[in-house]
């Protein structure tokens, strides 16, 4: 298997950091960002890696190279004008698999067992499959939300789904598995959202989209709280990954 890692962003909300700095190589814990997805991969015995690169993106090929340190192949997807998610997994897709692929955000600290969620979205029969955590009732992320045998009926706000009896509200950790007809979804050129131009429409039209519900380790490490909280999680020994 293959999976590609979203690594192009601009990093607005952590500037001035990132001024200089790409997102993905920002330190946490003595590692670059990006470091930690690589390992969750490599740990679950992912080899073949593609990164999406835009901005800043010589630094960060240059900081991993092959991907050989990290017992890896690495290749590099560059985008000459930001594609965002959808538009970036379409024009990487030539690197990637036929019989589908991972595809996780550099900057998301995650412990999420891989293998496992390969089995059940094969299981499942999807088209897709989203690493969901619950979100609560006062939750800033965007719902989505979950029915019988953990299929996704919809994402973003939506009164009837709200209220519909066996439907819960989870939100979406940024690692998912995609088959590459899910490809069909997204448009050939430009920039695209994964989610409107991808899910949204996929799920309209009856797909089967999972849910692989997800209760460990998850940080989403783009802004400075997030980021601070993670330095103080790794360093004092409170947050333990397995793939490190």
């Amino acid at each position: 298997m293959k999976a590609l890692v979203l690594a192009a962003g601009l990093g607005t909300r952590l500037r001035p950091l990132t001024e200089n700095t790409p997102k993905a190589l920002l330190l946490v814990d003595g590692r670059p960002l990006i470091y930690y997805s690589l390992k969750l991969l490599q740990r679950h015995g992912i080899k073949d890696v593609v990164i999406n690169l835009h901005y800043l993106g010589d630094l960060i090929q240059k900081e991993l190279g092959d991907g050989s340190k990290f017992d890896l192949r690495i290749r590099y997807s560059w985008e000459p004008e930001i594609l965002g998610t959808g538009g970036g997994v379409k024009k990487a897709s030539k690197f990637l698999d036929h019989d589908g692929f991972f595809v996780l955000n550099s900057d998301v600290l995650i412990d999420v067992d891989l293998k496992d969620l390969h089995r059940d979205h094969k299981k499942k029969k999807a088209l897709a499959t989203m690493v969901l955590r619950n979100r609560g009732q006062n939750s800033s992320f965007t719902p989505v939300w979950v029915g019988r045998a953990n299929r996704v009926l919809g994402i973003g706000e939506d009164e009837t789904l709200a209220h519909k009896k066996g439907v819960r509200p989870f939100f979406f950790t940024g690692v998912h598995f995609l088959e590459s007809r899910f490809l069909d979804f997204l448009q050939s050129d430009g920039e695209s959202c994964i989610i409107r131009q991808g899910y949204q429409p996929a799920i309209a039209q009856g797909e089967r989209i999972n849910g692989y519900l997800y209760d460990g380790i998850w940080n989403d490490l783009g802004t400075f709280e997030r980021l601070r909280d993670a330095e103080h999680d790794l360093k004092s020994g409170r947050v333990r990954l397995s793939f490190l």
